[in-house]
């Protein structure tokens, strides 16, 4: 079981990570984090298991995992910035996941709005932002990341969305030096939507986006449609233009390439 020591050892932050939570098994680190207060779990504080029984990811989707093979982890944020900015932790995040693949394992990922890790089309990171708010607006904010590291084989519905480091690379990935890289690229990433433009970090993600100029499907309200992706708003909506030749942002929903 990754435990707060092997995580701990050459971690290169100031803050996210130094706290830790380690489970063998639990029903969601997420579910788990909402339960404690400041005191228990700082900013930056770690609630990581290895295997979930009630792990969920966006639009009420379960997330399943094997045991021993994955990163489950959520982190616990207690923002100090615009309401604007903390719309994009979204960005942030997958921004942080990608960067720290490319550094671990030389594979190329790309992002998928609004929070989503590709590696040659399928998905192999997913997360869900939970928020909870006070007197003063959002008070905490828990970024739960669900990461397929060393799974080889998965049900036959996600053969052809899903995947792993491991089958891409061909090789075992360091779970931990992996998580690791993440919380560094997370505290970098957070830390420049904290003190810069919020452009800064769209144009980053746009860099590593595969969706602009494609057809994609949308999934609205229970409503699909397909229509262009053609950019990411300053609010972190996705601007698209529909079949009849209209542009609109979508805010909440679902995106996957459209093929026809």
């Amino acid at each position: 079981m990754i435990n707060k020591d092997q995580i701990l050892a050459d971690l290169a932050t100031k803050q996210f990570g130094k706290n830790v939570l380690s489970f063998d098994t639990i029903d969601s680190t997420n579910t788990y984090a909402k339960k404690l207060n400041k005191a228990e779990a700082p900013h930056g504080t770690i609630i990581i298991a290895e295997q979930q029984t009630d792990g969920r990811g966006r639009m009420h989707r379960k997330w399943v995992s094997p045991k021993d093979k994955n990163l489950l982890f959520s982190v616990i944020l207690y923002p100090e910035m615009d309401i604007e900015k903390i719309s994009l932790l979204p960005f942030a995040g997958s921004l942080a996941v990608a960067d720290a693949i490319e550094s671990v394992t030389e594979l190329s990922p790309t992002c998928k709005w609004p929070n989503d890790v590709l590696i040659n089309n399928k998905k192999v990171c997913g997360m869900l932002l939970e928020t909870s708010s006070g007197n003063y607006g959002i008070e905490r904010i828990i970024l739960g990341i669900g990461l397929n590291v060393n799974q080889v084989e998965f049900p036959d519905d996600l053969i052809t969305k899903a995947t792993s480091l491991t089958v891409e690379c061909g090789l075992e990935v360091d779970r931990i030096r992996l998580l690791q890289k993440i919380l560094e690229e997370l505290e970098n990433r957070y830390e420049q939507l904290s003190r810069f433009s919020a452009g800064q970090l769209l144009n980053d993600w746009r860099m590593k986006a595969l969706l602009f100029g494609k057809k994609i499907t949308v999934l609205e309200n229970e409503f699909s449609f397909t229509a262009t992706a053609i950019d990411v708003a300053d609010d972190g909506s996705l601007i698209i233009e529909t079949e009849e030749g209209r542009k609109r942002n979508i805010f909440a929903g679902d995106v996957s390439l459209a093929y026809r």
